[in-house]
């Protein structure tokens, strides 16, 4: 039988199309541009080119952060929410999911990239961004996959889609998910709203 666990410290990822294309300077000053305009309370962008394995550009907010990110040597968007969230774990999990697919939306509309941004939205990496909330185990993912699932059907469709969790015990709780064909940001963000 699976536990009760209140989900805090979400993390979503969503991959890039064209990681050859992405030049992190220009994401540096995409991203600093949105310090004074976003809603969120985003504080200063930093340089994190020099580390391997991990971010990229870093937008740093009160509540969260988002990055251009390489950790497992793939480049995209990490949407990392700080902050304890009220709700549901059904809500909080949509509410992390649709704030990363709009803040990849808003990307890929953005006029100051040479070569824009495009995601691919049809595959994503859910993480737990706090081993105490959440051990890497299989008891965790008895836990979060009903709720997890919920979620992802609306988004991509009932049996649109497969978790595979990454069952490493030296990583934070993360699953791969993967949908079938090939749903647009816009798409996910119509249905999740």
């Amino acid at each position: 039988m699976a536990y009760a666990m209140d989900l805090q410290y979400l993390n979503w990822k969503v991959y890039l199309e064209n990681p050859a294309e992405a030049e992190p300077h220009e994401w540096f000053k995409v991203l600093n541009g949105w310090i004074p305009d976003s809603p969120e309370v985003f504080v200063d962008v930093a340089d994190y080119q020099h580390v391997q394995d991990g971010p990229v550009v870093i937008l740093v907010g009160h509540y969260l952060n988002l990055s251009l990110d390489h950790t497992g040597r793939r480049l995209g968007l990490l949407y990392d929410y700080k902050h304890p969230m009220e709700g549901s774990n059904e809500e909080k999990l949509k509410s992390g999911l649709l704030g990363l697919l709009r803040a990849a939306k808003r990307l890929e509309d953005e006029s100051g990239f040479g070569k824009k941004p495009k995601f691919k939205a049809g595959e994503l990496r859910f993480i737990v961004n706090s081993r105490a909330v959440a051990p890497n185990s299989a008891e965790t993912l008895d836990a979060v996959k009903p709720e997890l699932a919920k979620v992802l059907a609306r988004a991509f469709g009932e049996g649109a889609f497969a978790i595979e969790h990454i069952a490493d015990p030296r990583q934070r709780f993360m699953v791969q998910v993967k949908a079938t064909g090939n749903p647009s940001l816009a798409d996910l963000i119509q249905r999740l709203a």
